[in-house]
């Protein structure tokens, strides 16, 4: 057997595999464009599939002929895919990246593989007549700048991928993709060394088309971002497709050997592959619909249990009800829930499912770049569309798949984020639609919440209101009626007094002969003087608390003033309610004229109940020192302000017994005190001071304590603004 008849064999076999992958290949362009045909890489990419359908097909059909004339016909007809298939590679990997175009640029290579291929029509400079019986053609002296070109326009995509790799908004998706077309890309190589050893009249055309079709399948399988999502719905289209396709092979080839007219059978083909682009859809469609019934029984459960969500009115009930459906219905590992506080500035982690000790749940901040890439993208999005810049600083809690931002202009504002699926497999396009519909429920529910819980706080504080109201105005009545009492007590006493020293002016022969008689008249003057002394210490603590309580009456209006004013009238009353250890000091870093904005008699209220804690600290860690080391203790508070840019830090910090680390979350809790039960504590105090500092006047409080060395409380304030 010579030479000529050995390829003839081998290239007829491959001949039913040029007409399956023709066939295959007009079926995906003709799908690609059915789903989206405006797209520019939808169009770029099915126009990528025709050049290489053309090419196959012109193949095949050469394979087919036993006169001369007509394989060199085919062979040209193959050549016009050939000739535009550099410039589509190209044109498909700028649409893929979103790469701005030259179209002068790709106008001129278009034009010039639509001359290249009418050129070889008429001449010879691309291809020659056939150099054997069919099976292989002459290249003619242009042929070398069809493989050139190719090669050139490889190079130029693969720097255009590389440049992508680098782009700052890359996301780990869109990373995987480009490594997957970059590595498809080099197949392309192949293609190229076919068309060069075409000259050299060594066939290799089976590499050629095997590693061709080997870069549409592995594109395809890049690009088909939520289609393969499923393994069992991928599986039933792949064999779709082949059962699609063998149908259209079959078919034209019966249509050949009974009519012998192959122009009669390719329009046959094409006509097929077209149908089955459609029949394709419809079948993927019911396939997909028999495999995802189960998972739409579970998005309908999920739906309807979340639509009943909006009838919980506490939060923590809520987040734990929607975890609970959320984990049953999608089977997914982890969930955490992130709301945005009141001003909105911080989110922060409400509820986490499962929680570990050791998980480090960090807020994030409005201005974060993760917040404001979930406010741009509005809807669900899996975190492999979170680009890689942005997941190396987000700190999720765990390996997430999915998140789900609310961020409406009605109802609360936060995120979901989802684990990972029990069965490994990914989200797809149905639960991010059914997403959509719970991030939407889910800030009504948690909106719905808050609003009970602001309803309960509110009138909590008008409750608190009128009980400070009435008591305020039982004081001054009480406050008068002691007044009248005490102003009676001092008449009697200086009557008492007047009337003694008349007594002993008329008698004090009487007086001075009986020495017991004078040491009572002595002791009653002493006692007179006692009582006068206290009534006017009690009259000086009656006209302080009334001038605090006067002061700024009714709230008054935030005005600057000088803090050391609030020191002195906090010491005033803290002298009047503790007799002060003779060693006690306090100290003032500040100076005098140094001034703080907000309402003055609250700002005076919370000085002092921070220095009476401070003060009774200090008495309670001498009461738990031993006798030698209480000589070496000197209990003392000290105070000072800081400047800056737009808020006024003051710090208040003793040497006193400090707070347990048990008790620090529970420091500001109303009704919480750590004072002995024979101690005037109620334990509101701080929780006053925290919501005067806060709520009134848009300031922050800290504490920093450390126990048995002392604390430090700290009152942010806004400056006033000029």
């Amino acid at each position: 057997m010579n030479s000529d008849a050995i390829i003839y064999a081998v290239f007829s076999a491959f001949m039913p595999l040029s007409f399956a992958f023709a066939a295959c290949l007009a079926f995906v362009a003709f799908l690609v464009l059915l789903k989206k045909s405006k797209s520019p890489l939808n169009v770029s990419f099915s126009l990528l599939c025709m050049a290489f359908c053309i090419w196959f097909f012109g193949f095949a059909n050469m394979l087919l002929q036993k006169n001369p004339q007509n394989m060199l016909l085919w062979a040209k007809i193959s050549f016009i895919g050939t000739s535009f298939t550099a410039v589509l590679l190209l044109r498909f990997i700028f649409a893929y990246s979103k790469t701005l175009i030259n179209k002068k640029f790709f106008i001129l290579f278009y034009l010039a593989a639509a001359g290249a291929a009418v050129l070889n029509f008429y001449t010879g400079y691309f291809l020659s007549p056939l150099h054997f019986i069919g099976y292989s053609n002459n290249a003619g002296i242009l042929h070398m700048l069809i493989p050139a070109q190719l090669i050139i326009f490889i190079f130029i995509a693969l720097k255009n991928l590389k440049e992508n790799l680098r782009k700052p908004d890359l996301t780990a998706f869109r990373h995987q993709q480009i490594l997957k077309i970059r590595s498809a890309l080099f197949l392309f190589f192949l293609v190229a060394a076919d068309q060069i050893l075409s000259f050299f009249l060594i066939p290799s055309y089976p590499i050629a088309s095997l590693s061709a079709v080997g870069f549409i399948a592995a594109v395809a399988l890049a690009l088909g971002r939520y289609t393969f999502a499923d393994v069992k719905i991928a599986v039933s289209r792949i064999f779709i497709i082949l059962v699609i396709i063998s149908s259209v092979i079959g078919s034209s080839y019966l249509v050949w050997k009974y009519s012998n007219l192959w122009a009669v059978s390719s329009a046959f083909t094409f006509i097929l592959a077209v149908a089955g682009a459609y029949v394709y859809k419809a079948a993927s469609g019911k396939t997909e619909e028999l495999f995802l019934s189960e998972q739409k029984k579970s998005h309908n459960i999920l739906i309807q249990a979340a639509s009943g969500m909006a009838r919980e009115h506490e939060l923590n009930k809520l987040l734990k009800l929607l975890s609970i459906i959320v984990m049953r219905s999608l089977r997914v590992k982890n969930i955490a829930v992130y709301i945005g506080n009141e001003s909105g500035k911080l989110f922060e982690c409400m509820h986490i499912r499962p929680y570990a000790d050791d998980e480090m749940l960090f807020p994030y901040s409005a201005a974060n770049p993760f917040v404001n890439f979930m406010k741009n993208k509005a809807k669900p999005f899996v975190t492999a569309d979170i680009p890689l810049y942005i997941t190396n600083s987000a700190n999720l809690p765990f390996k997430s798949s999915m998140i789900i931002p609310f961020f409406f202009e009605s109802g609360a504002n936060g995120f979901i984020i989802l684990g990972q699926k029990k069965d490994k497999t990914s989200f797809n396009r149905e639960d991010i639609k059914v997403f959509q519909t719970l991030a939407r429920q889910t800030a009504l529910a948690i909106e719905n919440c808050m609003f009970f819980e602001e309803f309960k706080h509110t009138q909590e504080k008008i409750f608190a209101a009128e009980k400070l109201a009435s008591v305020g105005g039982l004081a001054d009545g009480v406050a008068h009626q002691i007044n009248n009492r005490l102003n009676q007590f001092s008449m009697i006493c200086a009557e008492l007094k007047f009337e003694i020293e008349d007594f002993k002016k008329e008698n004090n022969e009487l007086i001075c002969a009986s020495q017991n008689l004078k040491k009572t008249f002595e002791y009653i003057v002493s006692l007179s003087d006692s009582l006068e002394e206290n009534i006017k210490r009690t009259d000086s603590v009656i006209k302080g608390i009334l001038n605090y309580a006067r002061s700024d009456k009714n709230g008054g209006a935030p005005a600057e003033f000088a803090i050391k004013e609030a020191f002195d009238l906090a010491m005033e009353l803290l002298k009047l309610k503790h007799k002060l250890h003779k060693d006690f000091k306090l100290e003032l870093k500040f100076k005098d004229t140094d001034k703080i904005y907000g309402l003055r008699s609250q700002i005076i209220e919370c000085v002092y109940n921070v220095l009476d804690n401070a003060y009774e600290a200090t008495i309670e860690k001498i009461d738990s020192l031993s006798a030698e080391e209480k000589k070496n203790y000197v209990p003392s508070i000290k105070a000072s302000l800081k400047y800056g840019d737009e808020k006024a830090a003051l710090s208040i910090s003793d040497n006193g017994m400090g707070i347990k680390e048990e008790n620090k979350i529970k420091i500001f809790a109303p009704f919480f005190t750590t004072k002995s039960s024979y101690k005037s504590g109620t334990g509101i105090g701080l929780y006053i001071v925290k919501r005067m500092i806060e709520e009134n006047h848009g300031g922050r409080l800290t504490f920093e304590s450390k126990y048995g060395q002392g604390t430090k409380i700290i009152f942010e304030l806004p400056l006033k603004k000029q």
